[in-house]
This record gives C-alpha cells, sequence and structure tokens, in this order.
C-alpha cells in the first residue's frame, strides 16, 4: 500500500482506512472539524488558558517549578489548581507571571487534563467521528484516557523527539491504544506537524531513554524514512499508539497548536511499571518503556 497522507474527511470509516491503519499505522483527514467547530474550540481552550492563569490571582492556583533533574521539555514551570487535574506548562525560561494576559496564550506549551474545564472539549471527545471513528479503526469499543493541548510558541516551540505513546503507559494490549491529534493551525513542517514513520507499528516495542524528553534509542529508526503529516486547521491524525512519531521545533513566526485525545479499548487493563516493562521490551527482554528507561540509554 502506497504512503497515503491526507484525505478528506469521509462520512464513515471504509475497509481501506481500516486496512491502511493496520498497515501503516495511521490515516490522516482534512476538514474533520469545520470552521465553526475550530474557532469553538481556540475560543474555548483560550478561556482554559486565562482561567488557570486568573485562578493564581484568586488563590485557585499555583505555579510550580520544575525540579532539578527535569529533561528539557519538561524543565518550564506549571501552572495547577488548587483543586482539579487541569495542568497547565509553559516552555523553559518562561515566566507565567511575567506574560501579559495576550502573551499567555501564544507562550504556553501544553494543557493537559482540560476535558472538564469547558463544554466544548467534553463534546470533541464523544463526536462520532472522532471516538467512533477511532474505534472503528481500532476495532474495538474506545473510551477516553487522556487529553492534553500541545502549543508549539512562534520560534520557541521545542521539539518533542522520536516516540511511542505506549512507552508513556503501563495499558495491555498494547494495540488497544490510540490517538486522535487535531490540528487547531494549519500544521507545518516550519511549525511543527507531526511526522510519522509508516509502517514502523509493527516492529513492537522500541527502547527508550531519556535525553530533553523520553524517546527512542536513535540507532532503533531511520528519520529519513519520515513523512510529513501537514495539515489544515480542523484536520486530525488517527493513529496506533505504537506508531513511532514526532515534531519538530517551530522555526516560525506562527503558533501551531493541537488538541490530542488518547483512547483505550475496553479490552485494556493498566498493570504495574514492572508488568508493563515485561511487555513493552525488545528481544533481549529489557524494558523500553519510559519509566524505566535508564537516563541516556
Amino acid at each position: 500500500m502506497s504512503e497515503i497522507r491526507v484525505e478528506a474527511c469521509p462520512m464513515d470509516i471504509e475497509k481501506r482506512h481500516k486496512e491502511q491503519y493496520d498497515t501503516l499505522g495511521y490515516v490522516a483527514f482534512d476538514g474533520l472539524l469545520n470552521g465553526a467547530d475550530v474557532d469553538a474550540a481556540r475560543r474555548a481552550l483560550s478561556r482554559v488558558v486565562r482561567s488557570m492563569m486568573e485562578g493564581i490571582r484568586l488563590g485557585k492556583g499555583l505555579i510550580k517549578e520544575a525540579p532539578p533533574n527535569a529533561t528539557k521539555n519538561y524543565a518550564g514551570p506549571r501552572v495547577e489548581r488548587v483543586q482539579g487535574e487541569c495542568v497547565l506548562h509553559f516552555e523553559s525560561g518562561v515566566d507565567p507571571l511575567a506574560l501579559a494576559e495576550t502573551h499567555v496564550e501564544t507562550a504556553f506549551r501544553k494543557v493537559h487534563n482540560y476535558q472538564d474545564e469547558d463544554p466544548v472539549f467534553q463534546t470533541l471527545v464523544a463526536l462520532p467521528k472522532v471516538r467512533g471513528f477511532l474505534s472503528e479503526l481500532m476495532e474495538q469499543e474506545v473510551v477516553l484516557k487522556d487529553v492534553m493541548a500541545l502549543s508549539k510558541p512562534p520560534f520557541i516551540g521545542s521539539e518533542k523527539p522520536w516516540h511511542q505513546d505506549n512507552a508513556y503507559f503501563n495499558w495491555l494490549p498494547l494495540t488497544a491504544l490510540g490517538t486522535v491529534w487535531i490540528a487547531l493551525d494549519d500544521a507545518t513542517v516550519e511549525n511543527g506537524c507531526m511526522h510519522v514513520l509508516p509502517g514502523q507499528h509493527k516492529r513492537g516495542p522500541l527502547r527508550h531513554h531519556h535525553t530533553i524528553d523520553c524517546e527512542i534509542l536513535p540507532d532503533r529508526l531511520d528519520a529519513s524514512e519520515a513523512v510529513p503529516i501537514e495539515l489544515k486547521a480542523g484536520g486530525a491524525l488517527f493513529f496506533s499508539a505504537l506508531l513511532p512519531h514526532q515534531t519538530p521545533a517551530n522555526s516560525s513566526s506562527a503558533r501551531r497548536r493541537a488538541l490530542q485525545f488518547q483512547y483505550r479499548g475496553t479490552t485494556a487493563y493498566q498493570v504495574s511499571p514492572q508488568e508493563f516493562g515485561r511487555v513493552f521490551a525488545e528481544a533481549d527482554g529489557i524494558p523500553a518503556s519510559c519509566a524505566l528507561a535508564h537516563e541516556n540509554g
């Protein structure tokens, strides 16, 4: 099968989409969300970010600095609610309190666990063409596991190196997890669109180590085979949690925002990091997961 990159969003998932998901590890659609949906999601994300910052002033939130041993991508400060699970992350070197209100929205790096912060997101994660499409591709019912809003601020948005999503979690079986990544801005090579290694999910677990982030050991893959998935705002990438993928740094003057919804099949079950490491391992049996990875391999 040829490496189909992006096609217009279909009304329904067809056999050929399932075949591509199985063979290449992903499918990508333009126009999953229409312009009104994209605008609504952008406004909702802005409300969440402003609310998180306002929470500091009202005593409902606090700023936490990263621990001294944090990797580069996790070395920035974060804003947490005193009550609630939503977390707002910034790039290393950014002082959230020094930012003007209008600059906060272009400077944050990630928002985690925001699904209950705004009704717009509660609707999006349950859309038939979001959760339903992934369920069809994975051939099982799925439930929401995790949500992130990922932003690459202009010029300073950092690289997310090559990784497999499974490496971060302790859920089995490995094939029972999948991700939907929705562009809220046009995602280009210059501003950090998603890159994938088609078909490499079939290799199974690849060993990860900690550098600027938790990433696959460089000798485990050939990055020259990478396919950039450029999407218009509202486009979406559906992919297996075993598919190696990355996003480069933002070298442009345009920010790049995306919503990432991760789902698990109803057959999935959580295990201890040690038990997971026995499954998420290469042929030599050494655990390949982030939790059990050794510093720099």
